[in-house]
């Protein structure tokens, strides 16, 4: 059965509508009925959060504390200091030399220029090719060779299975200083070298036709010096003023890019589950592991009472409030904003001492006894899971013999503290925590 529906008008209503209130061109709404809603009125309200947003919190943008952060330059300076095209380079440079001083003895003597006084015939100019060659070539034969001993000696210094004893380090840093002094010394030498050949066998044919010269030049000596200083300049020019940026621009810059991979590292060891927030539970779950250094390494009768372990986390590292997280980048702009090259030591090391605090006591760190090889592995396996066999390479490589808890602290002290990356003592502990890269992929394009 069909049923009907008619349409019912809205009921009456005693109520007053509210001054101002518009029911718009719906006129099928009661004039008075001013609580019912009308379409105007939805498209003038603002629009409700996205369903999401309900679920978001206030707090410290994570970051990867794993992510690669150097800059161009470093990836392609390190690829370039560990890359084959450095060595075909020194090749270049010695099969150079080696031609040079083979062709100038060939032609010594036939390749000459001279300028005579036009009243007494004396000779007041000369200018001798292949002297000018040979002295070149001895000093850039001289500066290859020196480098070649430079790289064995720095693959034996890799490869050394037997520590340093602490007694032999200054001299040793000494002798480094030495050979470094003489390696500028040289590269100088055969800068200055190959300008002063370009400045002679380039322009050796331009004169000034009105003056008395004399000219004796074999074709074959010539062509093959000119062609050769062209193939040279073509090569050293890049070289030095890659060397050159990089001493006096770059280096300084480098400097504060090294501390600060030095300070993420630091950040990291705190950084429990690695998501780039220092938070309540990395602090719970760090403590852990400081608590199990202390019964296996570190020779502290009892655990750190839970309120000193509270205060040096609320002073030293949740920066942006008590038990508020604080992000591994917010971390490191905090260090930056403190760090001074010659006063951070003084502010960084009663901050390193609290925290070794955790598992050893200032009395044993006095005693200076020796950490043995395997108490070595066992604290960084148990801090930070490094590998062992990287360990041990980095352990007998940069370590000094003995190893107490006293120069372990300084070790830590060295890594948030300095930047200078020729100074070992720097680079221990960064060592241990940056694993050497391979590839070409890795050294450049890793994410």
């Amino acid at each position: 059965m069909k049923t009907n529906i008619y349409p019912m008008s809205p009921p009456e209503y005693s109520e007053q509508r509210p001054s101002g209130f518009d029911v718009g061109p719906h006129s099928a709404i009661h004039p008075v009925a001013w609580d019912i809603i009308t379409p105007d009125h939805i498209a003038d309200t603002i629009p409700p959060p996205a369903y999401d947003s309900i679920f978001l919190q206030e707090g410290p943008a994570k970051s990867n504390v794993l992510h690669d952060d150097r800059n161009m330059w470093e990836k392609v300076h390190e690829w370039f200091e560990m890359s084959i095209l450095q060595y075909i380079i020194w090749l270049g440079a010695l099969v150079f030399s080696i031609l040079y001083i083979v062709f100038s003895l060939k032609y010594g003597g036939n390749c000459y220029r001279k300028l005579y006084n036009e009243t007494d015939g004396k000779v007041i100019e000369e200018v001798d090719l292949p002297s000018t060659m040979k002295a070149e070539g001895g000093v850039l034969c001289a500066t290859v060779l020196y480098v070649f001993v430079l790289i064995l000696l720095r693959i034996c210094d890799t490869n050394r299975t037997r520590r340093i004893n602490m007694a032999d380090s200054p001299g040793r840093q000494t002798r480094k200083g030495h050979l470094f002094f003489v390696c500028c010394i040289l590269f100088i030498a055969s800068f200055v070298w190959c300008i002063i050949g370009a400045t002679i066998v380039i322009p050796f044919y331009d004169y000034d036709v009105s003056k008395n010269y004399t000219f004796m030049c074999d074709s074959e000596f010539y062509s093959f010096y000119h062609d050769a200083k062209i193939g040279q300049l073509s090569i050293m020019m890049p070289y030095a003023a890659y060397i050159i940026i990089y001493l006096f621009i770059v280096m300084p810059k480098a400097k504060l890019w090294f501390i600060r991979r030095k300070w993420r590292q630091w950040a990291s060891l705190l950084d429990a589950d690695q998501d780039g927030i220092i938070s309540i539970r990395d602090m719970e779950k760090t403590n852990a592991r400081l608590e199990l250094l202390r019964r296996t390494i570190g020779d502290r009768k009892t655990a750190l009472n839970a309120g000193a372990q509270k205060k040096w986390w609320d002073e030293n590292i949740f920066k942006r409030g008590v038990n508020k997280d604080i992000s591994v980048d917010d971390y490191i702009t905090y260090l930056e904003g403190i760090y001074t090259p010659h006063g951070m030591e003084s502010t960084m090391r009663p901050v390193i001492t609290d925290f070794f605090n955790f598992f050893s006591t200032p009395d044993y760190r006095k005693k200076n006894i020796p950490i043995l090889e395997e108490e070595f592995f066992k604290f960084w396996t148990i801090l930070k899971n490094v590998d062992e066999s990287h360990c041990r390479r980095m352990f007998v490589r940069y370590f000094l013999n003995p190893v107490t808890m006293a120069s372990f602290l300084d070790n830590f002290v060295s890594l948030i503290a300095h930047n200078d990356f020729f100074d070992e003592k720097t680079l221990r502990v960064h060592k241990i925590l940056n694993p050497k890269r391979s590839g070409t992929c890795d050294l450049i394009c890793h994410p």
